[in-house]
């Protein structure tokens, strides 16, 4: 029993290991490639974890194989737009101008369920309001509404606002985040100042803290049921 466990163990860790190496895309993201190496890396480790007359190299290197070669096709469709498109597909057009692709949807058996259900999950209740439906590579319906039917944008106001980029955590759970600090060109000692000034003794006291990119510092304390902000920099010189 103890052989099985520690076999299941290693193999799990090599799985993950390769499925890590192939990137991070979402399982509705893998493309058909991906798919199938996926599949066949599950049946690989599954084998010798439940057989322990197998020996364990006879799953793993199949497995390195198939990282090896998931790499090399990864690396070929991003060099040859042809060869991408012969492994990958192209983008299908469902939806056009609000004319529904009759013919495009029978070719990819999609169904009007599915591509209403797209639509909903697309934030779109009324058929008149969507403009263009597109099949992704990864299997995805993407849809978008009509021009008049979308919502409105500041630029469409001639408005100009503020920039809105992502905040920087500085404090996670009362750990000191370092690489974030060196990134807003800060220190430690100037965090520890600011904290203080808002009651906290040290960053150990703080749950979260996190400047955004109008230089205002949103902090929260430990056993604190609300969060405080403050502006901590100049808005000029929240670049990051």
């Amino acid at each position: 029993m103890l052989t099985i466990f520690v076999r299941s163990v290693i193999l799990y860790a090599v799985a993950v290991l390769v499925m890590r190496a192939m990137g991070k895309r979402q399982v509705g993201q893998l493309q058909p490639f991906e798919i199938v190496v996926v599949i066949m890396i599950a049946e690989l480790a599954a084998t010798p974890m439940g057989g322990v007359g197998i020996p364990l190299l006879h799953g793993i290197l199949p497995m390195v194989a198939l990282l090896i070669c998931h790499s090399v096709i990864s690396a070929l469709c991003m060099k040859s737009e042809r060869f991408r498109g012969w492994m990958s597909g192209q983008p299908t057009v469902l939806v056009r101008n609000g004319v529904i692709c009759e013919t495009e949807l029978k070719k990819m058996s999609i169904t009007l369920g599915d591509l209403m259900e797209a639509m909903r999950t697309g934030g779109i209740m009324d058929p008149s309001e969507m403009g263009t439906a597109v099949l992704e590579t990864g299997g995805q319906v993407n849809v978008f509404p009509k021009a008049m039917n979308r919502p409105v944008t500041p630029a469409d106001m001639a408005m100009k606002p503020v920039h809105e980029g992502l905040p920087l955590p500085l404090i996670l759970d009362g750990e000191v985040q370092k690489s974030n600090l060196n990134r807003g060109n800060l220190d430690e000692a100037w965090l520890v100042g600011q904290i203080r000034q808002l009651g906290y003794e040290a960053p150990a006291q703080v749950l979260f803290l996190c400047l955004n990119t109008q230089g205002q510092m949103i902090v929260q304390g430990k056993g604190k049921a609300q969060m405080q902000q403050v502006q901590a920099i100049a808005a000029e010189k929240a670049v990051w």
